[in-house]
């Protein structure tokens, strides 16, 4: 646990350009594949090949991490305002640091409706390579990363500019 505690302290004073995960920009990241996992707000389980055509925001995090909290009301306006644009967010729960049941209540107290990962085990998260929390991956309707790294309110602004792009060739 302690680990997890100065990886989100780091995060906290870390530049928000660093990326602290394997680098997938202008490639396919993996699938969100881990059978024991559990999805919360999705009648079946996402995949990044099912979402191609749409644009993506997958971000890794744990219930204790205070750097992850701060990004989750961006998660909630993205969701409520973008999806209808084509927007799917993906918030990746750390299985290893949170209980199920404990996950589920938050979401359902924050009325979080967006899709959540449950990775038991932390099987994608090791997949990512993610080495400190949060940390995202911007999916392109390419289905590949056109943004990584460490969310914060420093980087809104650009990956909603980013987002915007990838919605307008949506319409084409």
């Amino acid at each position: 646990m302690t680990k997890w505690m100065l990886a989100a302290l780091f995060l906290a004073t870390a530049p928000q350009e660093q990326n602290l995960g394997n680098s997938y920009l202008g490639k396919a990241p993996p699938e969100l594949t881990n059978p024991d996992a559990k999805w919360l707000n999705v009648e079946a389980p996402l995949t990044l090949e099912k979402l191609k055509g749409k644009v993506v925001w997958i971000e890794f995090g744990f219930l204790k991490c205070g750097p992850c909290r701060k990004m989750k009301p961006n998660l909630i306006r993205w969701h409520k305002e973008l999806a209808a644009k084509g927007l799917v967010v993906i918030d990746v729960s750390d299985g290893s640091q949170d209980a199920f049941d404990a996950l589920k209540k938050e979401v359902e107290e924050k009325e979080e409706k967006f899709a959540v990962l449950w990775d038991k085990d932390a099987k994608v998260c090791l997949a990512y390579g993610i080495n400190a929390y949060p940390n995202a991956y911007l999916v392109g309707v390419d289905g590949k990363v056109i943004w990584e790294g460490l969310p914060g309110a420093k980087i809104i602004d650009q990956v909603e500019k980013l987002m915007a792009a990838e919605f307008e060739k949506m319409k084409k």
